[in-house]
């Protein structure tokens, strides 16, 4: 006899599963399949006079009597009920499904478990589709990522409009009221020539221009500050640029603070800027460019700017100019007086074929040696630097020229030196007037040595006394103790560029008994 271990029900021998809740029997001695811990289910004998049962789950065949399919446990009866879970699969007459194989135990017995090789295949099938659609999780995410970089990337190339000349800033509203070097904002850029209106000749080309390489200036304004830290000035700078980009020319028209000096060092820095190449024209700009490290005095500058350029004729010539392209020079004067002649263009002779040869030609003259074209007389400018640079004392003086005026600064020893310069200069022959802007070494020294003597004083060492030659300072007197006297190095060489070389000072006597 046969039982059922949930219920208890009693089956006899030939039964395999409970026909209540279709639970393996157990008996004495049941055999199991090896390796699945399941009972085995004896297959009948095919003497039976009945037909077979047909599972209406999976189409297996079960002997008359039998209650329970030995392939996948399902009730077997006329009305057979889906069991829990599993979704009633259509009438065998419309799909029918192939029993699986079971295997063969050694007892003879058939088990109704998958064959391995058919789980594994199951399995091999379920991990190659879960890598497909791995894969083509990670296309799809490449896929996305290239399209929002080539949307992003076509969005960048986009050109931008140009705006309108309504909507355009004024060229001088960006200048920065902080900013040691700007444009003035009341006084606009000015382009003129027949190339003034293309786009990379306009007023906002060139104003921006200016914006990228005002750095340079500011360099020139930092040692004019280095001499003077109270120096501000503003200047109507002319440029000419050619089609090539290369400053052909600069000049200061017109500043509120004439300093050759200055403005030489603005205009060698101006020489150096190249524009954008492009296909027109050569062009003139003017710039209303503003020195000044006080932002509160910027618009008291711009007012005296916009005074001196009102009274400013078309005409006049420009307080410093570098090329002949921006001021063209008065012509050289030639002996005897007057102007030199232009060139006479020499004819042009016609030409008439030779007539054919009817003897002998004689022998050709060897050439006339050329003779060397005379070189052009030397200008006014160039023959006062030739004289300057001659003497060791006057090289580090320059000079420009304006008709018989020789302007000329740079610095000197002392004051005797910037009279041997006044007068060298008035020797050379066309010379009228001599404007004396140079400054002395000497001079530089006293303006630190009173700035030092001054500090001192202020930290009480009013008995200290100093003497400045070139970066070097010599320092006398007396103090009360030996801080005093390392405290007045200190200050001496912070208050200017220079080093204490000799150091003089004595230290007062105590006093006893407070006498």
């Amino acid at each position: 006899m046969k039982r059922c271990p949930r219920c208890d029900k009693i089956y006899p021998d030939s039964e395999t599963f409970c026909e209540i809740d279709g639970t393996a029997l157990v008996g004495s001695g049941p055999a199991f399949a090896p390796g699945t811990g399941r009972p085995t289910i004896a297959m009948p004998s095919e003497d039976a006079g009945e037909a077979p049962i047909e599972c209406p789950v999976c189409g297996g065949k079960a002997q008359p009597g039998e209650l329970i399919c030995n392939f996948c446990g399902a009730r077997l009866s006329t009305e057979p009920a889906s069991p829990p879970f599993i979704e009633q699969p259509p009438p065998p007459s419309a799909r029918r499904v192939a029993p699986a194989p079971a295997q063969p135990t050694p007892s003879g017995r058939f088990t109704g478990r998958m064959p391995p090789d058919e789980v594994e295949g199951e399995e091999g099938r379920s991990a190659l589709t879960l890598a497909a659609y791995a894969l083509a999780a990670i296309v799809a995410l490449g896929g996305g990522a290239w399209l929002a970089l080539h949307l992003s990337s076509k969005k960048a190339e986009q050109p931008v409009a140009e705006a309108s000349p309504a909507s355009a800033v004024s060229p001088g509203a960006a200048a920065t009221a902080g900013a040691p070097v700007s444009l003035a904002s009341a006084i606009g850029v000015q382009v003129t020539g027949e190339s003034a209106y293309a786009p990379e000749r306009n007023q906002e080309a060139v104003h921006k221009f200016f914006e990228e390489h005002k750095d340079t200036l500011n360099d020139s304004y930092a040692r004019a500050l280095s001499a003077d830290n109270s120096f501000k000035d503003a200047m109507i700078l002319r440029v000419k640029v050619l089609p090539s980009g290369a400053v052909d020319g600069a000049a200061v028209r017109t500043s509120t603070s004439p300093n050759p000096s200055f403005d030489a060092d603005v205009v060698k820095v101006v020489l150096a800027w190249t524009f954008p190449r492009f296909s027109g024209s050569a062009v003139e700009i003017d710039y209303p460019v503003i020195f000044n490290k006080d932002p509160a005095s910027k618009d008291a500058i711009e007012s005296a700017l916009s005074t001196k350029l009102a009274s400013l004729s078309p005409t006049e010539a420009p307080e410093y100019g570098s090329s002949p392209a921006v001021s063209p020079p008065a012509a050289p004067p030639v002996a005897g007086g007057g102007t030199p002649r232009a060139e006479e263009t020499p004819p042009v002779a016609s030409y008439e074929p030779p007539p054919a040869p009817t003897e002998p030609r004689p022998a050709r003259r060897p050439p006339r040696p050329e003779v060397a074209a005379k070189p052009p007389p030397l200008t006014l400018q160039q023959r006062v630097k030739q004289v300057l640079a001659s003497n060791p004392k006057l090289r580090r003086v320059d000079c420009y020229t304006s008709g018989g005026t020789v302007t000329i600064f740079g610095k000197v020893f002392n004051a005797n030196d910037k009279l041997l310069a006044e007068r060298t200069v008035r020797q050379v022959s066309g010379v009228t007037n001599v404007i004396d802007s140079l400054s002395t070494d000497e001079g530089d020294w006293a303006r630190r040595q009173d700035q030092i003597a001054q500090q001192l004083a202020n930290a009480g060492l009013d008995k200290v006394t100093i003497k400045i030659i070139g970066h070097d300072a010599f320092i006398a007197g007396s103090v009360k103790t030996e801080a005093d006297k390392q405290r007045a190095v200190l200050i001496t060489e912070s208050a200017a560029p220079v080093q204490v070389r000799t150091n003089l000072i004595t230290v007062e006597p105590g006093r006893v008994f407070g006498f």
